[in-house]
C-alpha cells in the first residue's frame, strides 16, 4: 500500500527541488505539481494542475515568506479566481489610463503609513514646578 502523502512529496522533490517542496508544505500545507504558467513583477510563481480537483487545480507561490492576499495583482487575482482562463498579458487585459501600479498592504509592518497632527494641541501637558 502507498501512501499518498508521501508519494506526492517524493514527485514534487522530483519536480521542483528539496528548498523549493518545503516553501510549498510551509506556505500550501502540502507538495504540489504543476506546470508554472507565469510570474509577475513581485516574482510570485503561478501553477496549474489541471489533473487536481476543481479549484485546487491552479494556486500560487509567493516570493516573500511573509506573504499576504494583496500580494497578488488584479490581473492574476482574476486567474486564480477562474473569472477568465486567458493568461494576464498586455493583450488580453487593456488597463485603463487612470489605474496605478498594484502594491501590496503594509499594514502592520514598519513600512505602514503613520498619520502625525499638523494642527497646534488646544490643550498641554502639566508640567509640575518644584519649589527647591
Amino acid at each position: 500500500m502507498r501512501n499518498p502523502v508521501v508519494v506526492g512529496t517524493l514527485k514534487a522533490v522530483q519536480t521542483h527541488g528539496i528548498r523549493k517542496t518545503f516553501k510549498q508544505i510551509v506556505t500550501l500545507d502540502t507538495p504540489k505539481v504543476g506546470t508554472l504558467v507565469g510570474k509577475d513583477q513581485f516574482g510570485n510563481e503561478y501553477y496549474e494542475n489541471r489533473m487536481d480537483v476543481m479549484g485546487r487545480d491552479r494556486w500560487v507561490l509567493y516570493d516573500k515568506w511573509n506573504y499576504d492576499a494583496t500580494q497578488v495583482p488584479p490581473e492574476w487575482h482574476q486567474w486564480l479566481s477562474r473569472f477568465t482562463d486567458d493568461l494576464p498579458s498586455e493583450a488580453t487585459i487593456p488597463k485603463p489610463f487612470y489605474t496605478t501600479q498594484s502594491t501590496e498592504n503594509y499594514t502592520g509592518t514598519t513600512a505602514a503609513f503613520k498619520s502625525y497632527s499638523t494642527v497646534k494641541p488646544k490643550v498641554s501637558e502639566w508640567d509640575p514646578v518644584s519649589r527647591r
